[in-house]
């Protein structure tokens, strides 16, 4: 059973890209835009599905390379596998497409929120210079910021999350995960006792085999009176 918001969470810590910034749309205009340019006849929502849960995925459980590496040697198995011919140089910028991608409407104004509140972190699948830019649009709100590489692992590797724990000096138990993806977050912050709040922005279904959360929203508008932060929010006792 997933553990129970704590009535005043010592940190609040988030996933970033998927949850708080919407890469994929960034990533699928520019696969969109590639496609275009080379008059390729390819459904690409069929191909970003297919190099996401196909090659992008498995390799974030895979020998650790650096996340603009992982980008560019992922889409070009995909690619490959679609027999689209490229050039490596069109998939160095991939790196580029995330830092520079959007947040999510409801994001910012939600972190400045509970950066009143609670000390923020995120603990991110990427790479620290592309994070550094999703921190700068989502206006700096986080206390803590940690990539794969520092680490040298990805989520769900519990190495990122042991981390932010030792930095902010908190328990499991007092801390509060807020993340989009069952495949990497939910499947190693439930076990490790951290309440955890799926944003489930895609309206998924929870695999039986994922870990169920504490609690789920479809984005970060209802996150302030969830955890009794919004103005006349009640506090859990």
């Amino acid at each position: 059973m997933a553990a129970p918001l704590p009535a005043t969470p010592r940190l609040i810590t988030f996933d970033t890209y998927g949850t708080l910034i919407d890469w994929d749309s960034a990533l699928r205009a520019h696969v969109a835009k590639l496609f275009a340019g080379k008059g390729v006849n390819v459904d690409v929502a069929e191909f970003y599905q297919r190099w996401y849960y196909g090659f992008a995925l498995p390799a974030v459980s895979g020998p650790f390379q650096l996340y603009r590496d992982l980008l560019k040697n992922t889409m070009a198995e995909a690619l490959a596998e679609a027999e689209v011919d490229f050039d490596p140089a069109e998939l160095s910028v991939l790196g580029d497409v995330m830092a520079q991608a959007d947040p999510f409407s409801d994001t910012v104004d939600v972190l400045a929120e509970l950066k009143k509140h609670v000390p923020l972190a995120t603990i991110s699948n990427s790479q620290r210079d592309i994070l550094e830019a999703g921190a700068k649009k989502l206006g700096d709100p986080f206390t803590y910021a940690i990539t794969g590489e520092v680490v040298q692992a990805y989520k769900p590797d519990r190495a990122l999350f042991d981390l932010v724990l030792e930095r902010a000096g908190a328990e499991p138990h007092e801390v509060v995960h807020v993340a989009q993806s069952q495949y990497v977050d939910l499947p190693r912050s439930v076990p490790l006792g951290i309440p955890t709040v799926w944003i489930n922005r895609q309206g998924q279904t929870l695999r039986r085999e994922t870990p169920a959360p504490t609690a789920e929203l479809p984005d970060l508008t209802g996150l302030l009176s969830l955890l009794g932060l919004a103005p006349g929010g009640e506090a859990r006792s």
